[in-house]
């Protein structure tokens, strides 16, 4: 009798272990990214005296993925860079640089309990609207995040805790950081699906940065916001608001907000948006910070194609924005699209006599998915500047030319192995 009990357990174990193994799987995938780029005005307004730049920059990437039911583990490497722009070269070849290879992700995700799991290491965070943290893709590097996240999933209901903290070396004393580097971010968002048109989340963030280089007091500032999407047939709404307060970068007390709202209706192949984001900025008074700091929040899908507006302190003199915005999207057929859009750029706050306006941006773009891996974008820009935006450049009024940019970007993701057990 015993001995059928032991055979029979040992069966048991051995289709456990069998099952386990089966559901185990490796994929071994790549990016190759190239993308052409005329700059006459990217970012910065162009004068007369200025002329185009010509460029082609490129993102390789080859990543594995090993999962199992309790178990994953994500390693992606890639390289970017300017076509010409390495350092190990002759004067008839290039033959690399020192310093291009890069680790963009390399995480590992356990669950347990049936509903939680635990990811720890170099990971993407892209939640919501992505006004607080987002992928930013367009960027050759993107961004990622040193961090551990704990994950629930239960009967519609996502709750995200993620935590950090970084150091910038192998100290055993003074572990001192830069002041102009985030030092901790960390956060607690809880995501509701209510039914099948309508989903909510929340948020509440914490980052914080060190005083000075050779001080590890942190200035933590908080985030907190609420993201509301609705989709009923060809209708597709959704608003968000955040708020921050608590201690900015520089020691200043933080007061700032941020509104956004979109509306799309299709009709056919064509589906039309009206869409705005404001963004507080300060009323000429110094104590506080009142400008809304977009910490890892998306810039070039929403702030106009030419981005402009990355780098909110320096191209609003802190005066924060107003962003109006018009998109329209048709599809030719299953596999083109083609999209034109215009942003109404202001200040939120005056900035000294200025006037508000900044600015009017059009973005014309194609879109093409010969397959579900290779896809061809394209797109022509053009920013029409006020004499606000003028000042603010340091280029004069009236002194600003014709300011346009244009790119061809490829995208072949291949799947390159599969092997499951």
């Amino acid at each position: 009798m015993f001995k059928m009990k032991k055979e029979f357990f040992l069966m048991v174990l051995l289709s456990l272990s069998i099952s386990v193994v089966t559901k185990a799987q490796l994929t071994i995938a790549g990016e190759f990214r190239p993308r052409v780029e005329m700059r006459s005005g990217y970012g910065a307004l162009k004068t007369d005296s200025l002329k185009p730049a010509y460029l082609v920059a490129q993102r390789t990437r080859l990543s594995f993925m090993y999962q199992k039911e309790w178990m994953k583990t994500y390693i992606s490497i890639q390289d970017v860079r300017l076509w010409g722009d390495d350092n190990i070269f002759n004067p008839t070849g290039a033959f690399g640089h020192t310093a291009n290879l890069d680790l963009n992700e390399a995480w590992m995700q356990l669950s347990f309990l049936n509903n939680s799991s635990l990811k720890i290491g170099r990971q993407m965070f892209n939640y919501d609207d992505g006004r607080l943290l987002s992928a930013r893709n367009w960027n050759d590097r993107a961004i990622f995040y040193d961090a551990l996240l704990y994950q629930f999933k239960k009967n519609n209901w996502d709750v995200d805790l993620a935590l950090s903290w970084f150091a910038n070396k192998n100290n055993s004393f003074d572990n001192y950081y830069p002041s102009d580097k985030m030092r901790t971010i960390n956060f607690l968002r809880v995501h509701k699906v209510f039914n099948s048109n309508l989903k909510a989340s929340v948020i509440a963030l914490g980052s914080g940065y060190t005083k000075s280089n050779t001080d590890q007091t942190v200035y933590m500032k908080g985030s907190y916001g609420i993201w509301v999407h609705h989709k009923k047939e060809d209708f597709t709404g959704w608003s968000s608001f955040y708020f921050q307060n608590g201690k900015s970068a520089d020691g200043r007390s933080a007061e700032a907000w941020n509104f956004n709202i979109k509306a799309d209706q299709k009709i056919g192949r064509f589906t039309g948006g009206l869409g705005a984001s404001l963004i507080s900025g300060e009323k000429n008074n110094t104590a506080k910070d009142e400008l809304f700091d977009l910490l890892y929040g998306v810039r070039h899908l929403v702030y106009g194609y030419m981005d402009y507006f990355n780098n909110l302190p320096r191209a609003t003199s802190k005066g924060g924005l107003n962003d109006l915005y018009l998109t329209t999207h048709f599809m030719v057929n299953k596999k083109i699209g083609l999209s034109l859009d215009y942003h109404y750029f202001a200040l939120n706050q005056k900035v000294n006599d200025l006037d508000k306006y900044l600015g009017s941006e059009l973005d014309l773009g194609v879109n093409v998915n010969f397959r579900s891996e290779l896809n061809l974008r394209g797109g022509y820009s053009v920013m029409l500047p006020g004499a606000t935006m003028e000042e603010i450049q340091g280029v004069g009024k009236g002194n600003s030319s014709f300011s346009s940019w244009a790119y061809i970007m490829l995208t072949f993701k291949p799947t390159i192995f599969v092997q499951k057990d």
